[in-house]
């Protein structure tokens, strides 16, 4: 019985050494993929940490373009504001100037008008005044005509003096 007890014993110690090397085993096994897949998580989270450094730089460069954008918008409309009002102003003046023109063309026309009256009364003024003086220079000479006769016959007339 004590070979048995003393065999019964070795094969525990064995079973327990096979136990421990089989665990060690495993655990080395099991460590060795732990460690292995840290690395690699490891790796990856390096690698994700720096596409977000990259998406936070364009996230910044974007903000900034964004703000400039802001601002020249700004500025953009501005200017419009400032050039919508003065080209109302100008559509106004034209508007203006437009109806001043078209009096003045009327006024114009009507001034043509009475000029163009003016010249026909001046002309017939002035062929009235030749005709006038015509006339008087043909009394004069039928006066002188008459004054003559007159002399010739031995008579005077204050007129002819």
């Amino acid at each position: 019985m004590k070979k048995d007890v003393n065999f019964g014993l070795f094969i525990l110690i064995i079973a327990t050494l096979i136990c421990f090397a089989g665990f060690t085993t495993y655990y080395q096994s099991t460590f060795e993929n732990i460690s292995t897949d840290y690395k690699e998580k490891l790796d990856e989270l390096n690698k994700v940490t720096e596409d977000i450094k990259q998406q936070k730089t364009k996230l910044n460069e974007t903000s900034y373009e964004l703000k400039i954008k802001v601002e020249r918008e700004g500025e953009l409309s501005e200017r419009y504001d400032a050039v919508k009002a003065e080209n109302e102003n100008l559509e106004q003046d034209k508007t203006r100037l437009s109806s001043e023109l078209e009096s003045t063309k009327t006024e114009l026309s009507q001034k043509k008008a009475e000029l163009s009256t003016a010249q026909t009364s001046l002309a017939q003024t002035r062929s009235d005044l030749e005709n006038a003086q015509r006339e008087v220079s043909i009394l004069e000479n039928d006066v002188e005509d008459l004054c003559d006769r007159i002399s010739s016959l031995g008579s005077s007339d204050p007129i002819c003096d």
